[in-house]
C-alpha cells in the first residue's frame, strides 16, 4: 500500500514544523492535502500520535475519509488507512520505516451499481449483497454484446485477487433457468474487476473482501519502507 507522495510531502513538512501544538498543526498539514490527492469528499480527519519532530517519527498517522469520490473508484463510503512506527530521513526526504501499514474501505451497493453503469457499461444493473461475501446483480442489457433476458441474474462471490476485487461469477439465471457457462464467462470478463485501488495516487492493495451488514469491507495491506518523496 503506498500512500501519494503529495501526501507523505505534506507529512513531512509536519514533521518538520517547531511550536508546542506539533500534533494539531500536523493533522491539519495532511487534512488540507487530501482532496487533491485522493478527491473530493464530505469529509477528512487525520490524527497524528506521538509525533516527534526532532527525531522525524510519529508512532501512528491515521486518515479517515467519509464518502470519497475518485474518477476511476466507486465513491468510497468510508476510508480508512493507518501507518503506525512511521519513521522519515528528512535529509533524503525518504520514508525509512513502517512497521505496519493498514486499510480498511467501506462500498455501498448503490454505489457499486453507480460504477458499473459508468466504467463497465453495465447500466440498470442493481446489485444486492449478503454475508459472508455473496453478491447479485440484476441486469438489464448487454453484457460484452451478449443481450440478457429482463431480469437476468448473475451470483457469485466478491474475492481478493491479485490486489484486487474480483467477482467470481458462478452462474446466470433468468425465470430460474441457467443460461450457460460461456455467457457467465462472458459476463465475467466484463465486470471484473469490480473494484481496483491500486492507481498510484491510492495503490490500496485488497488483501481481504467481505460483506458486513450489507455493504462490502475490504482490507488491505503494505510495505511503505524506501518511498521516496519527490517535491511537487
Amino acid at each position: 500500500m503506498v500512500l501519494p507522495s503529495r501526501l507523505l510531502l505534506a507529512l513531512l513538512a509536519a514533521l518538520a514544523l517547531s511550536g508546542c501544538d506539533l500534533s494539531g498543526r500536523a493533522e491539519a498539514e495532511i487534512e488540507a492535502a487530501l482532496p487533491s490527492v485522493l478527491g473530493p469528499a464530505e469529509r477528512y480527519q487525520a490524527t497524528v500520535d506521538g509525533l516527534s519532530a526532532r527525531a522525524g517519527t510519529a508512532e501512528t498517522v491515521r486518515v479517515v475519509g467519509e464518502r470519497v469520490a475518485r474518477e476511476d473508484a466507486p465513491v468510497i463510503d468510508r476510508l480508512d488507512v493507518t501507518l503506525s512506527g512511521v519513521a522519515f530521513d528528512r535529509s533524503t526526504r525518504r520514508l525509512t520505516r513502517v512497521d505496519a501499514a493498514r486499510g480498511t474501505a467501506r462500498l455501498l451497493p448503490a454505489d457499486l451499481a453507480a460504477y458499473l453503469a459508468t466504467q463497465r457499461g453495465i447500466a440498470d444493473a442493481e446489485l444486492s449483497l449478503d454475508a459472508p461475501d455473496r453478491l447479485t446483480v440484476r441486469i438489464r442489457g448487454e453484457i460484452g454484446g451478449a443481450r440478457l433476458p429482463v431480469g437476468a441474474e448473475v451470483r457469485g462471490r466478491v474475492v481478493a485477487q491479485d490486489g484486487r476485487v474480483h467477482f467470481d461469477v458462478e452462474g446466470v439465471r433468468a425465470a430460474g433457468i441457467g443460461l450457460g457457462g460461456a455467457l457467465a464467462r462472458g459476463v465475467s470478463d466484463q465486470i471484473n474487476p469490480v473494484v481496483d485501488l491500486t492507481d498510484e495516487d491510492l495503490a490500496l492493495r485488497v488483501t481481504a473482501a467481505r460483506v458486513v451488514d450489507g455493504a462490502l469491507v475490504l482490507e488491505a495491506t503494505g510495505d511503505l519502507t524506501g518511498v521516496r518523496i519527490q517535491s511537487p
